[in-house]
């Protein structure tokens, strides 16, 4: 045994002691070349030249890719140097992101060290400044707090928000209004997280007793929306009516009969909503409503049974529109890791029946809009963004893909006129104006869409792919049947949307309007999304006729324009079917 042992802890020994020598030799390095200016910057009285010397290592550091662990120590040093001057911030920054990518294993400490960086440039910034270094602040703030509410640290999510929220209405963002209600449902979440283990403890104490484990077992179903856990803990000493229906809704929605969906839907609304808490209420009602929803998509008979499921499910939507979206903590939501701390989140869209096209008397209604009705049979996930400059370059980086844009032109705006420029491309798609990497990618064409798309899945092992035209409608929709997601009335589109009344003529970071119902940021406006040869949605530059949720835009599969981009879509592909 210890024969076959020391081959195993020499192999060991050798990968550490080379490790230390790799970190020996880049310390060596490093003083060779730098030691001495760095000496005498760490010496010197004024900060400008601690910023200068941030930006010459952060250059050192990207010119020596066949040197990692010297080209590590750079960046750090870097971020080192820049983050003791609000000047250097940038260069901090962008140092740390790169350490993200050349050293993975420490992707916390470099986002915690971001963190510090832009809470720095908040704290010493005045005026103006201050307020631009507002918005990376709140959105860092926002971030952790999302984090701690998934660990169940809500005294630490609480702190966040509130700091979120007092920058947010410092810098007059119209967000405050979201994460001031993101922070009450999160304190719901907490909450429920807080009773489920103090019940799971009492239950473990006292299995025997009904009264915690029927407690449970509501938690589960009602708040939690988890029916299959739920059923786990039934028992026979539970009421009938438990018994019978928590492990039917533990099945799929898709193969249950369209009695038991009659019967699950009037448990749902009729009973556990009454009994329901306001964080709890929403679940039950979308429950009921899938359940109803399901029932006639197989009952054709136009008697009084399917009357008075319509009529219940009129009554939910109308409950559903003033309670806003569930309480969830992570269930509604799917992130793919695309590269070295680059990520994407997905939102769930739930099936369900709509109308979509607009109706003849629609203000700006065009050509194509034909009303029809629709079924989304299965549920599917949705890029809660459109895809950012920051992911797409993920996806370049690693295959080292070229768009059509980059081997032609692209169409941008110049000089307030739309014009085909050569060298305008997702990386440079205006000379007017510059994107951050949470902008949209733009200059965007359907070819490199699918491309995008082969890599994602590949790289995640999810189906990823576009949507089709009818689960973008209906997602953007989210249950509205009027104009806009939100209603009639061009004037709350600024709420929601970056188009022609308020853009500057440029496009701008996602998710900085307000989401709709669902939680899809950016439906409309910004830029132009693409579904299969068409474009929906609406962009920056366009007016309220083209962002409207029913507006589409015949389009060629090479086109491409610095107000076009793309979200995707995870889930096996479930065309539409007519309602009759």
């Amino acid at each position: 045994m210890k024969l076959a042992i020391r081959p195993i802890l020499t192999a060991l020994l050798a990968v550490a002691l080379s490790g230390s020598i790799a970190l020996a030799d880049a310390a060596g390095d490093f003083e060779s070349i730098f030691g001495n200016e760095a000496r005498k910057v760490s010496a010197s009285s004024t900060k400008i030249d601690d910023v200068k010397f941030a930006a010459k290592l952060l250059q050192a550091a990207k010119d020596m890719p066949d040197s990692p662990a010297l080209q590590a120590l750079l960046y750090e040093r870097s971020s080192q140097f820049g983050s003791t001057a609000i000047a250097g911030c940038d260069t901090a920054l962008q140092a740390l992101k790169l350490l993200e990518e050349t050293v993975p294993a420490k992707k916390d400490l470099w986002r915690q060290r971001q963190f510090e960086v832009v809470k720095f440039r908040f704290d010493k910034s005045y005026g103006a400044a201050r307020k631009a270094a507002g918005q990376p602040y709140m959105d860092m703030l926002e971030v952790l707090a999302d984090a701690k509410v998934a660990d169940g640290k809500g005294t630490e999510a609480k702190t966040l928000y509130s700091r979120a929220l007092m920058v947010a209405n410092y810098i007059k963002s119209p967000r405050a209004a979201e994460i001031l209600a993101k922070s009450k449902r999160a304190n719901a979440v907490v909450a429920q997280q807080a009773r489920l283990k103090s019940l799971r403890t009492k239950l473990k104490k006292n299995p025997r007793d009904t009264s915690i484990r029927k407690e449970l077992v509501v938690l589960y179903v009602v708040a939690l929306d988890n029916p299959a856990q739920a059923a786990r803990l039934l028992t026979d000493d539970l009421d009938e009516i438990t018994r019978t229906y928590v492990p039917l809704a533990a099945g799929k929605l898709e193969t249950l009969d369209k009695s038991i969906c009659l019967e699950l839907g009037d448990w749902y609304y009729r009973t556990l909503s009454k009994k329901a808490s306001a964080a709890g209420k929403p679940v039950v009602l979308r429950r009921a409503q899938g359940y109803y929803q399901r029932f006639l998509e197989s009952h054709t008979k136009k008697d009084a049974q399917s009357y008075k499921v319509k009529m219940a499910l009129e009554s939910i939507e109308k409950v559903l529109g003033k309670l806003g979206p569930p309480v969830v903590s992570g269930g509604g939501t799917l992130t793919l890791n695309l590269a070295r701390g680059v990520t994407m989140k997905l939102v769930r869209v739930p099936a369900g029946k709509a109308v979509l096209g607009s109706p003849k008397s629609e203000k700006g209604r065009g050509y194509g809009e034909d009303q029809h009705a629709v079924v989304i049979p299965k549920a599917f996930h949705l890029g809660a963004t459109e895809v950012t400059i920051e992911q797409f370059a993920a996806f370049v980086d690693a295959t080292g893909y070229k768009t059509f844009a980059e081997q032609h032109n692209s169409a941008t705006i110049l000089k307030g006129s739309w014009v085909m420029v050569s060298g305008a491309s997702w990386r440079k798609p205006s000379l007017e104006f510059k994107p951050t990497p949470k902008h949209p990618v733009m200059c965007i064409n359907w070819v490199d869409t699918i491309a995008f798309c082969k890599w994602a899945a590949k790289k995640t092992g999810r189906p990823v792919r576009m949507p089709t035209e009818a689960e973008w409608e209906y997602a953007c929709r989210a249950g509205a049947a009027t104009r806009f997601c939100f209603g009639e009335d061009d004037k709350a589109l600024g709420q929601y949307a970056w188009y022609k009344g308020n853009d500057d003529n440029s496009s701008h970071p996602v998710a900085r309007k307000k989401p709709n119902k669902w939680g899809l940021y950016d439906m409309h406006g910004n830029v132009s999304e693409w579904c299969p040869r068409k474009l929906r949605g609406g962009g920056w530059g366009s007016g309220p006729d083209h962002l409207r949720s029913a507006y589409r835009r015949q389009a060629q599969s090479h086109w491409r324009a610095a107000n076009m981009g793309f979200r995707v879509a995870i889930g096996s592909v479930t065309p539409a079917a007519s309602s009759k």
